[in-house]
């Protein structure tokens, strides 16, 4: 059954943020979907869906009048209280998609307060990733509310068995809990690899001034598009994705399963214990700069390549959009 879905978002359409873009065409075919954003984004995808961008109630109200929604949806639970209020206004129930900004870190005390934007019966449920199902519950949300979910990846974009090179590459938003500074300390001490830096807007100036103290060991590519991202992933043998070990807000990279699913090893900062069961026995873990400079100094195993084909497919948003959709058909 066809739905008016009526997207509330609050930067589309954001490069990095390129997991709503993948639900979207997920959901598109099946939907009839409008998109409304709170602000223009900083750096956005060449390739992507209407939207309004909407600065008042009163705009707010003249989309739903015009659009009728069935359902409201959005991403990120510091946009919870947004999305509740658009969904009183259509009278549609609602859905909210959790990430790992908007729970970790300062957000976590925040929680409790937002407790309400779950808990009330209007609102069906909210997806988040499964490491932290108990953080909400300890926060006070109704568990039967709260649903596990892998990252919204669009796996079939990325998916190549073909042969890889042997550069090592990061990517994603230049924000202080990816430290990135720490890719480039790690660069430098492999010298007889490429290292390729794909950072996203914010604090890039920043690296590049770093880069230049170390001798320039990594190379910061300019952004690249989406749709463009294959043949660059198919260059590396290796995705070294750095994370802050003081602010641990990192989640569950999306790049991590795109790797996976191009061939590529991927070898993360050891946060979080769940970091492990994300990059899974395919992937590999590191505590200092020192372990992370012999990891991608080794060719990355076949046998572990050919796991990471299958792992990848875990967070094929194909396999996963039913989880979504399902908590929509309780209104039908």
């Amino acid at each position: 059954m066809a739905r008016r879905v009526l997207y509330f978002l609050e930067r589309y359409s954001q490069i990095s943020e390129t997991y709503i873009e993948n639900e979207l065409r997920a959901l598109s075919p099946q939907n009839e979907v409008r998109i409304v954003s709170t602000k223009v984004p900083d750096l956005p995808c060449e390739q992507h869906f209407p939207y309004q961008v909407i600065r008042s109630r009163a705009e707010l109200e003249v989309v739903i009048d015009e659009f009728q929604p069935d359902i409201i949806h959005g991403h990120y639970m510091t946009m919870a209280q947004n999305i509740m209020l658009a969904a009183k206004l259509a009278d549609a129930p609602y859905t909210i998609r959790a990430h790992s900004f908007d729970i970790l870190g300062p957000m976590i005390e925040r929680l409790p307060g937002l407790k309400q934007t779950v808990n009330n019966e209007q609102c069906l449920g909210v997806l988040t990733f499964p490491f932290t199902v108990p953080l909400f519950e300890r926060a006070g949300y109704n568990p039967y509310k709260v649903h596990g979910c892998y990252p919204v990846v669009n796996v079939e974009r990325f998916e190549d068995r073909g042969e890889n090179g042997k550069a090592v590459m990061n990517v994603g938003a230049c924000l202080p809990k990816k430290a990135m500074s720490g890719y480039l300390a790690i660069g430098a001490k492999v010298p007889d690899r490429q290292f390729n830096l794909y950072a996203l807007g914010y604090n890039v100036g920043n690296m590049h001034q770093h880069n230049a103290e170390l001798g320039n060991p990594v190379t910061i590519v300019d952004p690249v598009q989406p749709e463009a991202m294959l043949p660059e992933y198919k260059k590396h043998e290796w995705l070294l994705y750095t994370a802050s070990p003081k602010l641990k807000t990192v989640g569950w990279p999306l790049a991590v399963a795109e790797a996976q699913a191009a061939g590529v090893g991927v070898c993360v900062q050891n946060i979080r214990p769940d970091i492990k069961d994300y990059v899974g026995d395919c992937g590999f873990v590191f505590d200092t700069v020192e372990e992370a400079a012999k990891i991608v100094s080794q060719p990355y195993p076949q046998e572990l390549r050919e796991k990471g084909f299958e792992l990848a497919k875990r967070s094929d948003i194909k396999r996963h959009i039913h989880l979504l959709e399902d908590l929509w058909d309780q209104a039908a």
